[in-house]
């Protein structure tokens, strides 16, 4: 698929995309920036409720230190950032849970189904 330059073009592929161009250049463009944001491994730390959720305030106590430029030419000291796009093209689960559900167990199936 390549694009005309046409904002208001219809998009004709197999499989269908049923929105115009600007709508699949803005898809095109989020693709773009979750698979290539990165920052050093450790500058976020994982919050201890929920292992995917990132905790983005600061530790005051234990500073981020950034790597001196010779770990940095290392791809083991980077990470991606912010989460990747999910199977159903969002980059966070939205499930509505039912009424004197407790356990969560909604949430579970769709993680399950969309890791």
């Amino acid at each position: 698929m390549h694009f005309t330059g046409d904002l208001e073009h219809k998009i004709i592929t197999n499989p269908f995309f049923f929105k115009t161009e600007k709508t699949y250049l803005r898809a095109q463009i989020a693709r773009i920036v979750h698979s290539t944001t990165i920052i050093p491994k450790g500058q976020f730390k994982t919050q201890p409720e929920n292992e995917k959720e990132l905790d983005e305030n600061p530790d005051a106590d234990n500073p981020f230190v950034p790597p001196n430029s010779l770990k940095m030419g290392s791809a083991d000291n980077w990470v991606h950032y912010p989460a990747n796009i999910l199977k159903c093209n969002l980059t966070a689960l939205k499930v509505d849970i039912p009424e004197g559900e407790e356990n969560g167990e909604t949430l579970k199936k769709a993680e399950a189904a969309d890791p």
